[in-house]
């Protein structure tokens, strides 16, 4: 008789949990429907990217509900916007959504139509006209992060003579073209592009600062030497 009220009662309890477990999804979904999002917290320091933008990216999403909003899909559809490097969303109860949203931060223009970041990371904005004034790498894209680096330390040494890097160019040839702000040009070439550059910054110590700004071109490509051509119109003496 006690088996019998034992085996009676484990098959309620089974029978209660598999219901459990096979009603789940409609239970969610009910819960869903009754714990709506009601706050969408953004943070962040944008300069930028527009809330508008942020707000147009999410708002079908959010519609999900508190436990079926895709966290996922609505990361990925704020990073999707061309000023967003970095995207965390979580929920916060009960009723509450928490984006954080990092925006990129551009240092140069990358070809013709791009920008990097710090990283060397490309992103393109639908309009770049604005940072003109920005340095310009041309180069090989399997080495733009090298070559970033790069960047960075001839316009440091540059700056220590009053010359501002416009342009680094690189070709497939691996030959290094530098522009500088006041329209001087100097051709490095592709043998040891950095010790001829070092030798031309100890050149420009001996010649002075006045000697260098009359200076419209410079080729570095001699072997014990190199060559400059003047601006017009400049007197020259030594």
């Amino acid at each position: 008789m006690m088996n019998t009220r034992l085996q009676i009662k484990l098959a309620v309890v089974l029978l209660i949990m598999l219901g459990i477990v096979f009603s789940w999804p409609l239970l969610q979904e009910a819960v869903a429907k009754y714990i709506p999002i009601r706050y969408v917290q953004v943070e962040g320091a944008f300069q930028y990217i527009d809330k508008q933008d942020i707000k147009m990216k999410i708002s079908p999403l959010v519609q999900a509900g508190y436990f079926s909003v895709d966290l996922q899909a609505m990361q990925q559809s704020v990073m999707d916007l061309p000023w967003a490097e970095r995207v965390q969303v979580q929920r916060i109860w009960p009723d509450r959504l928490k984006l954080r949203i990092y925006e990129q931060k551009p240092v140069i223009r990358w070809q013709a139509h791009s920008l990097l970041n710090e990283r060397g990371e490309v992103f393109r904005p639908l309009n770049i006209d604005r940072f003109q004034s920005l340095p310009l790498l041309y180069a090989p894209n399997v080495q733009r992060q090298q070559l970033l680096e790069v960047m960075h330390g001839l316009s440091i040494s540059l700056m220590g003579q009053g010359l501002y890097l416009a342009e680094f160019r690189v070709n497939e040839r691996q030959s290094w073209l530098l522009s500088m702000e006041n329209g001087l040009s100097i051709q490095l070439g592709r043998l040891q592009p950095l010790e001829k550059f070092s030798q031309l910054m100890k050149a420009f110590i001996v010649s002075g600062g006045e000697l260098v700004n009359k200076m419209a071109y410079v080729d570095m490509r001699y072997p014990n030497g190199y060559a400059v051509r003047w601006r017009e119109n400049e007197q020259i003496s030594w």
